[in-house]
């Protein structure tokens, strides 16, 4: 105790004293300058993106807050459920779990203040969209006449189509609305069953230089075709109309029919307007049309008396080489596969749909019938498709006078042909099947009446009727060979 003593009250004390001071500064410098080399190997592997683990060390402002938000920023939220606004937190909020929207995003949202410009701008929209609303309403009749139209078309009802587009376009011009695409529409529904000669005045609405537009590209090429026909019909008629009232022995066949062909490779000449001139568009016919060429063909042997398979062959060119052209070929081809007994079916399918109010399609199953032997039938479906309005009723008739004429009974025969007379401007075919029909039921003012018919315009009685009125030819020869057919 007393060596304690005096080591306390000599001058060691002091000395240790000092030392211990010197090294807890020494031990603090160096600690201090440990600090500051992690702080900034920290700094750098955070500059370049790496982590180190030795770095063991943190300055306090890179501790973050709470252990809360280390694991919220590890948190990956599924992209069904990120908020549709800021889309990194998860969407609901305390009040609504289900709401889009995180709860930042709710609340800023719902204090997002509106500029005038935006409040002004939709005050705009909403004018625009009450005025069109008034505009349309006032309009909705001629949009409603519009889409029926459309809708017949579709349907294949194009009869009728045409009916309801001539509504249209007359309330249309009513309301001072030149609705251009209601316009050629309409020209192609015509165009599709062969009123080609009513184009011009339909496609005179559309402008010239709308024309050239691509969603006018079927009608120009449509006209274009349309004075294809135009021209071609022209041409040949002037090589085929000549030998109408000639004989079908004195007829130069293998010459005109030469004459036909030739027009395929001819120049076009013409001095005919186009067919859409006073809307500004020329409508072109680069070449004769061989469709209309074909149909002279089987003209031309229709009237020198030529077998049916020589006939068919023809009207097949244009089914062949034009088969967009069903309003040509169809009919034709229907009634002679029916006359040469072949199956009808694909073509009266092939009418149906181009245009199902055409009833060419009952014509051709009646004779097929006919030819068959089955007048009864024939004469039902005839009596049917009559009572249904159909717009083949004059030849329905007129086939329901020629099955009576096969059964003998010939009063019925000649009321048949004269209702489909007084149904029709006539037909050489017809004036000929109610002369026959006639002298059969002994109506000699009848016949009179159509034997003067013709002659007054330049023609006279077939050779079959002639023939069966001085006894050389029976009516069961007639329509039992040949074309089965009065001609």
């Amino acid at each position: 105790m007393d060596d304690r003593k005096e080591k306390t009250n000599g001058a060691a004390p002091e000395n240790d004293g000092q030392a211990l001071h010197d090294e807890l500064e020494d031990l603090a410098k160096v600690f201090q300058e440990e600090l500051d080399r992690a702080k900034a190997e920290a700094a750098q592997v955070a500059e370049n993106g790496v982590e180190d683990p030795e770095i063991l060390i943190q300055g306090l402002e890179d501790i973050p807050s709470s252990a809360h938000t280390d694991s919220a920023a590890e948190e990956v939220v599924p992209d069904d459920e990120l908020c549709e606004c800021c889309e990194e937190q998860h969407r609901g909020t305390a009040q609504d779990p289900n709401s889009p929207y995180c709860e930042a995003c709710d609340a800023a949202l719902r204090h997002y203040p509106f500029e005038f410009l935006n409040v002004l701008l939709a005050l705009v929209v909403l004018a625009f969209v009450f005025f069109g609303g008034y505009v349309f309403a006032d309009h909705t009749a001629t949009f409603v006449a519009a889409v029926k139209a459309d809708d017949y078309a579709k349907e294949h009802q194009l009869y009728t189509a045409l009916d309801a587009y001539e509504t249209a376009v007359g309330q249309m011009q009513s309301n001072q609305i030149n609705g251009e695409l209601v316009y050629k529409r309409q020209a192609m529904a015509m165009y599709q069953i062969g009123y080609v000669s009513e184009l011009e005045s339909t496609a005179a609405h559309i402008k010239g230089w709308e024309m050239q537009l691509p969603h006018f590209r079927a009608l120009k090429n449509a006209l274009d075709d349309a004075e294809s026909l135009t021209v071609t019909l022209q041409a040949v008629g002037e090589l085929v109309d000549p030998y109408n009232t000639t004989p079908a022995a004195e007829i130069p066949y293998d010459e005109v029919l030469g004459q036909l062909d030739a027009l395929k490779t001819a120049e076009v000449t013409t001095d005919t307007a186009s067919a859409a001139a006073s809307s500004g568009y020329q409508a072109e016919a680069s070449q004769y049309s061989g469709a209309i060429i074909s149909l002279y063909k089987y003209l031309l042997a229709l009237m020198c008396e030529k077998d049916l398979e020589t006939q068919i062959g023809f009207v097949e060119e244009i089914q062949r080489d034009y088969p967009q052209h069903v309003w040509l070929y169809g009919r034709l081809l229907g009634e002679l596969y029916a006359k040469a007994g072949r199956d009808i079916e694909p073509i009266c399918t092939a009418l149906a749909e181009m245009n199902s109010e055409d009833d060419s399609v009952s014509q051709a199953r009646a004779i097929a019938l006919r030819r068959q032997g089955d007048y009864d039938a024939a004469i039902a479906l005839c009596e049917e498709r009559i009572a249904a309005s159909s717009d083949m009723t004059y030849e329905l008739y007129r086939q329901e006078s020629l099955c009576y004429l096969l059964t003998g009974d010939y009063q019925k025969a000649y009321e048949a042909a004269n209702s489909a007379f007084q149904s029709t401007s006539p037909s050489i075919q017809l004036c000929n099947t109610l002369a026959i029909a006639a002298l059969a039921a002994g109506q000699d003012s009848a016949f009179a009446e159509v034997k003067e018919l013709l002659e007054f315009n330049g023609l006279s009685l077939s050779t079959e009727v002639t023939g069966y009125q001085n006894g050389t030819l029976t009516i069961e020869k007639i329509l039992s060979e040949g074309d089965y057919d009065i001609s």
